[in-house]
């Protein structure tokens, strides 16, 4: 609902949404690899004692959770 509000028109709600089904794909591919790779690299250089990958993935959801609660309680239409 976010996205499809955030789009400026009518016109342009198909590229919107199409970027954000991309942006989500693009995450769901780089996402484990990325993730697989950290894990790896910390257990084998005993990166904060081979937990590395713990911090920086509760880091992230720390960001994220704060960037969620940016968003507006309620969505305005635009047709208003």
């Amino acid at each position: 609902m976010f996205i499809t509000a955030s789009a400026p028109s009518n016109n342009v709600l198909g590229a919107v949404n199409g970027l954000a089904q991309t942006s989500g794909s693009m995450a769901r591919i780089v996402g484990p690899a990325l993730t697989t790779s950290l894990f790896a690299f910390s257990k084998e250089y005993h990166v904060l004692n081979r937990n590395a990958v713990y911090a920086v993935l509760i880091m992230l959801t720390g960001v994220s959770r704060w960037l969620a609660s940016q968003l507006p309680d309620e969505i305005q239409d635009r047709d208003e």
